[in-house]
């Protein structure tokens, strides 16, 4: 306690460089109500608060789950219910090199009406980081004092150039400047920089630049940073002093180079120096606003956490265990089901009972609808967003069960460059690498690439094959106005798939559903392959007119091809599996999606309402040809529990075409989110949307106005209550296989959807949204006699579902997801179906987790898991039901820092108790769960 008390009184007497940056920060961002710096002092034993806002806490010890974030690299948020409901984020604490040296700590005010959004808290708190981070040359620079000379001034004008000039040149990583004060004297000390050292005497080197006016170049010892010292001028030409510039360095960057960028620097600044007292003028502290749920897109309304919508997000660090992409990754978000078989390579979800659109529902960055053949990959993925509730508004033919967006990474100021490897028990194994850069001047240039291979093991035995991916991101920023962005990505897949088991006629109105058959053997053949490829590719531009309003301008494109053949075996005994028949379908299909938008968005004020309003016009089109397609029966027989190979299928009749379908949308939109007063938002829209469908025999065309409202109130900052209506327009369904009318698509349909809800994160450590939804829609159905598909009357969906999360001090978390539903079919043809439940559609579904990061162990998390589905019928006319089941998973993370480079680890256990479950009933055909699986991922940052 003595040392302790010791150390703040010296800090009170000669404030530390340290200090300094946490005052000068908190000056810049007057919202930050605590900001701590903890590092290890030089002599020390370990890890301790070496400044901070409120000077009491200076000294004190930096507890476990600080210092794990320091071995792990891991940042972690938390609510402090103290006070004012305050939200607290930790993370690593870097040098301008990007080294680690300690931990920051800020607290930010709970924000109003977000729900609590914690990955745009930990965004918004890196980006302050980061401006500390690149003011700290190397963990001894805290500990120097602010200044070594207490006569020259901090804050000047000088610093002022100092620190504009390091926002507009992110790749330098040291500016200084010396210059000689004004009271006289030999010395030129430094005057202003972004490393501190204020008043430090220049060296021998920097008086040789000054008195002999000859720039000087040098390499460090480590050769990892190059300076440059130059005569620095004032508007006259005169020189007063010295610049010094120091750039990061490999010797494939050329001095030339980076010399010439250091005299381009020092030039800018002689016409703002009229002479050289100036520069001991005062300077200006400018706040920056910062909000704590800051937008992470401002272009997708969906994007915005403080809308009357249901949001769940994966984050980047969750993606990492996806090894099955998209459909892994969204499997455990609320009220998402599985309506294919496990380790399908394509995707297929449901959301509140409704199956996802394959070629409408998945989109990336907010805009371009991905042509869904083959399971969507998550390499280049920052996040992925599931978005429900009032979504069709933002995004046109949309489903009402929700929107699943995709947003891509981005090169960031700091170099990124990523090994990810991959493999499971089954046999899988794979390989990634994501690289990032910033190139230019001011580094206005950045890509982001990556690329990833994979030999694929699924669990069937010989289902299995390979996998390529590959991406680009680029984006330029051409002025502080002007911006562009630019995706591409390719990825394909060549694998073996497996056999689907038709479901047994019934029996007097009964199906009885067979006994699960072992899931890993192969039902189909290696004859059996299944060929998607997907390419996307999506442009953007950006302007801002002024502070309030902004235009953007979007065009993208989705390519998808496949091939397949995909069986299905009926007519088996159900006792013994024996005397079953395959019919193989064949098929060669192409789809083409195309999507352009324009958007004017603005923010403004019309007496007590405050409006952040949307106009706009877009259009989307998909096609879809298929130009072969055939079936044909397998002459021998299986036994779905006891199968043999069987011979590749051979053709006996020449393969038919479809027509090329289309459909199209052009809409005009608006909407506008308003705020009134401190409580309450409005949200209103309109979209007047043309729709044209085309199948090859048959034109549609219709104009469709599409309204939308809703509402939020915060009762507590803590506390929203949210209320949402709308109609929108929806893709139609897609005949299945074994429809008359197999792979015809139907013409769009409007939906309406209402939604009440609540957000809530009151109670200490406990988080809570909750809502209650009402959806009506078309149905798409089979007809039990025709066989045909077709739009036959509508289903009604009325649910409630709740994510709950609850945080036990910082070692333990709960979380769980859970959804109950009621849908009921309302046909005018079909009436065997009336009243009766959607296939597959359960009536419960959800997950529960618990995680325990022991503190002996810093940057360990274990979990363990179940996710439960219960009963679900195996067609419209409920002839049958699966069971429900229950799965249970186990896993651990871990995250550390080996010789400096960031590491992460993730093993996990899927169906730990090995239990045989039917997964899903689709389409007349039953999906299989998959046996016990154990996945191993790693990432090392280099």
């Amino acid at each position: 306690m003595q040392s302790t008390s010791t150390s703040t009184s010296e800090q009170a007497q000669v404030r530390s460089y340290a200090q300094e940056l946490v005052d000068s920060t908190v000056a810049r961002h007057p919202e930050l109500l605590q900001l701590d710096l903890h590092a290890q002092p030089p002599n020390g034993a370990r890890s301790v608060i070496i400044a901070a806002k409120s000077g009491q806490r200076i000294g004190k010890q930096t507890d476990p789950d600080d210092l794990a974030v320091i071995t792990s690299g891991e940042p972690f948020v938390e609510v402090n219910q103290s006070g004012n409901q305050n939200v607290e984020a930790h993370l690593p604490l870097f040098d301008a090199h990007g080294k680690t040296i300690g931990m920051v700590e800020m607290t930010f005010p709970y924000p109003s009406g977000s729900g609590f959004d914690q990955i745009a808290l930990i965004k918004t708190a890196a980006q302050i980081r980061d401006e500390i981070s690149r003011r700290i040359a190397h963990a001894p620079n805290l500990f120097e004092p602010a200044r070594f000379d207490p006569s020259i001034p901090l804050n000047t004008y000088a610093q002022t150039l100092i620190d504009e000039t390091l926002a507009k040149y992110p790749g330098v990583v040291v500016l200084a400047m010396h210059v000689k004060p004004p009271q006289g004297g030999n010395d030129y000390p430094i005057i202003a920089s972004n490393i501190g050292r204020i008043g430090k005497p220049a060296d021998d080197d920097d008086m040789q630049v000054i008195t002999a006016g000859k720039t000087s170049l040098e390499v460090n010892r480590e050769e990892d940073r190059f300076e440059v010292k130059l005569p620095l001028q004032d508007a006259t030409g005169a020189t007063i002093g010295a610049l010094g510039v120091i750039f990061p360095y490999t010797r494939s960057i050329g001095q030339p180079a980076l010399q010439r960028q250091a005299e381009a620097i020092r030039d800018s600044l002689r016409p703002r120096i009229p002479n050289s007292a100036k520069l001991f003028d005062p300077g200006v502290v400018t706040p920056v606003p910062t909000t704590v749920a800051a937008e992470l897109d401002k272009s997708a309304l969906g994007n915005k956490q403080s809308l009357p919508m249901t949001r769940q997000e994966v984050s980047s660090a969750a993606l990492q265990d996806a090894q099955d992409g998209l459909s892994d990754a969204v499997k455990n978000q609320a009220g998402v089901a599985p309506t294919n078989s496990k380790g399908s390579p394509a995707d297929a979800q449901s959301i509140r009972g409704i199956k996802l659109n394959l070629f409408s529902n998945y989109r990336l960055n907010g805009g371009l609808p991905i042509a869904g053949v083959v399971t969507t990959p998550t390499d280049d993925k920052a996040r992925i967003e599931t978005l429900k509730g009032a979504n069709a508004l933002m995004f046109g033919v949309a489903s009402p069960a929700g929107i699943i967006n995709l947003v891509t990474k981005r090169a960031t100021d700091r170099d990124v460059t990523s090994l990810t490897l991959s493999g499971n028990s089954f046999g899988q194994y794979g390989a990634g690498i994501d690289i990032g850069r910033r190139f230019g001047s001011e580094k206005q240039f950045g890509l982001r690439a990556n690329l990833s291979g994979a030999h694929l093991e699924n669990g069937v035995k010989g289902a299995n094959g390979h996998g390529y991916f590959e991406s680009l991101g680029a984006d330029w920023r051409v002025t502080d106005r002007l911006s562009f962005q630019f995706d591409f990505e390719q990825y394909q897949k060549d694998v073996v798939e497996q056999a689907a088991i038709s479901l047994p006629t019934a029996v007097k109105g009964h199906i009885t559903v067979p006994r699960v058959p072992d899931p890993r053997n192969l039902l189909s053949g290696p004859w059996a392959l299944y060929t998607p490829r997907t390419t996307n590719v999506q442009g953007r531009v950006d302007y801002i007119l002024d502070d309030n309003w902004k235009v953007l301008v979007e065009v993208g494109r989705s390519y998808a091809d496949r091939s397949r053949l995909t069986g299905r075996i009926a007519g088996y005994n159900v006792a013994t599996g024996a005397g079953g028949v395959e019919t193989v379908n064949t098929v060669t299909q192409s789809y083409i999606n195309s999507f352009e938008r324009t958007e004017l968005l603005g923010k403004f004020a019309t007496g007590p309402f405050n409006h952040d309003l949307t106009l706009g016009i877009s259009r989307s089109e998909r096609n879809a040809e298929t130009p072969a397609q055939n079936s044909i029966v397998l002459p021998q027989r299986i036994n779905i529990y006891d199968p043999i190979a069987l011979p590749a299928p051979v053709p006996t009749r020449p393969p038919t075409s479809l027509p090329l379908q289309t459909s199209s949308d052009s809409g005009l939109y608006t909407y506008d989110n308003i705020g009134i007063g401190k409580k309450w938002k409005v949200l209103a829209g309109f979209r007047e949307t043309r729709s044209v469908s085309r199948d090859g025999r048959v034109s549609q065309g219709t104009y469709l106005p599409l309204p939308a409202a809703g509402i939020l109130y915060d009762v507590l900052p803590t506390t929203t209550l949210f209320a949402s209506y709308m109609k929108g327009l929806e893709d139609g369904g897609v005949a299945p296989v074994n429809a008359v009318n197999a792979y015809q698509i139907l013409a769009p349909a409007v939906s309406t959807q209402k939604e009440i809800g609540i957000r809530d994160s009151y109670f200490d450590g406990l988080s809570i949204t909750a809502s209650y939804f009402d959806i009506d829609r078309v149905n798409a159905v089979t007809n039990s006699v025709t066989r045909v598909f077709s739009n036959d009357g509508t289903i009604k969906y009325r649910g409630a579902e709740a994510v709950v999360t609850k945080q036990f001090g910082r070692q333990w978390s709960v979380t769980a997801a859970v959804q109950w539903l009621r849908a009921v079919q309302n046909p005018v043809s079909d009436m065997t179906i009336k009243g009766l439940t959607p296939e597959n559609t359960p009536k419960w579904i959800g997950n529960v987790s618990v995680t325990h990061r022991p503190s002996y162990v810093p940057g360990l998390a274990l979990t363990v898991g179940a996710s439960f589905v219960s009963q679900r019928p195996v067609n419209p006319q409920d002839q049958g039901y699966i069971p429900g089941y229950v799965v249970y998973t186990a896993g651990a993370a871990y995250a550390t820092v080996i010789h400096g480079h960031r590491s992460s680890f993730v093993l996990s256990v899927d169906n730990l108790t090995n239990r045989r479950y039917w997964n899903s009933v689709q389409t007349g055909t039953l999906g299989t769960g998959m046996d016990r699986s154990v996945r191993l991922n790693a990432k090392i940052d280099f």
